[in-house]
């Protein structure tokens, strides 16, 4: 980027539940400037185990329809740079070339699939540049898929990759929008039976970065007491498993609905954010790791990283 010039950048991210979209304007010194920001519930991997790992038309045609008003505004901040990237639902589904195919056709915008690798890579490497002394535990809970990588600074160490979802785990273990207490300790039990070649690592992480997305604010509007790091990074915060615990009790112990007043902002978060908790709790159980830090990082943080220097 040449001295005193900016570059506006966008990035969308369309995942199993939701479609996430965000400009950003970069100053020559590489800061920069959140110009506009939206986030639609397109659940593409909508009851994909009940429709033989089939994308629905509904799905596709909200998906296509928050690509369309995200590229509106492409062309109303004179966006100079984009990319346009998808992950867990279009890998795992059978008619992803076709449905890719269609969204290309009636958008004009082409998805770039990620693979599990590159999405868990781009997302250790948004979070570690703000713990570079340190090695770090880097949770990415999606809808569909979770991700934990294990490294330091730049350098990955060890990377694993796990069925345990929230939209996964919900849409498998709750029949009901009232999850029974059986329902529960089953997707639980799930969860660590699916993480537990994390106990066979050879490092020992300072510390566990969990998000995405809006983690912090979640946390915040939970009224969870955090622990105020002195940073000014995106990190400020850090708290421990047994102060995240009654959070997770009060939850589990609410039916969907009775869940979602807790937090307006995003209401249908509240319906898996136990799910998040389950795999949060057993990555620092079977890490023997304490101190948590919540992230609102996401795959578009990284996505961001590479963009801002290209030419």
């Amino acid at each position: 980027m040449s001295k005193n010039k900016t570059k506006r950048v966008a990035v969308i991210d369309v995942g199993t539940l939701k479609s996430k979209f965000e400009i950003r304007e970069f100053k020559s010194d590489l800061s920069s400037e959140v110009l506009y920001k939206d986030k639609q519930l397109t659940v593409l991997g909508r009851d994909l185990d009940k429709t033989d790992n089939i994308i629905i038309e509904n799905s596709v045609q909200k998906t296509i329809e928050a690509i369309r008003q995200f590229k509106i505004k492409l062309s109303e901040y004179k966006v100079d740079k984009y990319i346009a990237v998808t992950t867990e639902a279009i890998r795992k589904a059978k008619n992803a070339i076709s449905v890719l195919k269609q969204i290309k056709a009636e958008t004009g915008i082409s998805l770039t699939t990620l693979s599990h690798e590159e999405e868990a890579e781009i997302y250790f490497r948004s979070v570690s540049k703000d713990f570079p002394d340190n090695v770090i535990a880097v949770s990415d809970i999606g809808g569909g898929s979770v991700q934990v990588v294990i490294g330091k600074g730049k350098e990955i160490y060890e990377k694993y990759l796990f069925k345990t979802g929230t939209y996964y785990l919900q849409e498998g273990f709750s029949k009901s929008h009232y999850p029974t207490r059986d329902e529960v300790n089953a997707a639980y039990k799930y969860v660590k039976v699916q993480l537990s070649s994390l106990q066979r690592s050879k490092y020992k992480p300072a510390l566990i970065v969990y998000g995405s997305t809006n983690i912090i604010d979640f946390l915040r509007r939970m009224k969870v007491d955090l622990n105020k790091k002195d940073t000014h990074n995106d990190h400020p915060f850090s708290i421990t498993v047994k102060k995240l615990l009654p959070l997770y009790k009060k939850i589990i112990s609410l039916s969907y609905e009775d869940r979602m007043p807790m937090y307006p902002e995003e209401p249908y978060y509240m319906w898996a954010a136990d799910k998040a908790l389950m795999n949060v709790f057993t990555i620092a159980e079977y890490l023997k790791i304490e101190e948590i830090v919540p992230s609102n990082n996401n795959i578009s943080t990284g996505l961001f990283l590479s963009l801002q220097n290209e030419k």
